[in-house]
């Protein structure tokens, strides 16, 4: 599968179902920019790397896999980011819509 900006009619329709099991957990007015995504075939899965506020007050980049058959977001882990790292992510990253 390709990046959602040349994605075919599924794959927007799969990507659009991924981004709303994510704004479930975190609202949809959340500030988090998505910064990886890559389609696995083993499951078959999109694996999501985002950047996101913390619980400790902290901006963290957090991994979650997205399992398609069965329309479920899994944590996969978080690691706590440096400023410009959050500022490379705002730059580049792709906003959670």
């Amino acid at each position: 599968m390709s990046s959602s900006s040349t994605a075919s009619s599924e794959e927007q329709q799969i990507i659009a179902a991924r981004n709303a099991r994510l704004r479930t957990i975190f609202g949809s007015e959340a500030l988090v920019w998505i910064v990886g995504e890559e389609y696995a075939t083993d499951g078959p899965i999109w694996r999501v790397t985002l950047v996101c506020p913390g619980l400790a007050g902290r901006w963290v980049e957090r991994r979650y896999r997205y399992d398609i058959p069965s329309d479920t977001i899994h944590f996969a882990g978080e690691q706590p980011i440096s400023d410009s790292q959050l500022q490379a992510a705002r730059r580049s990253g792709q906003r959670l819509s």
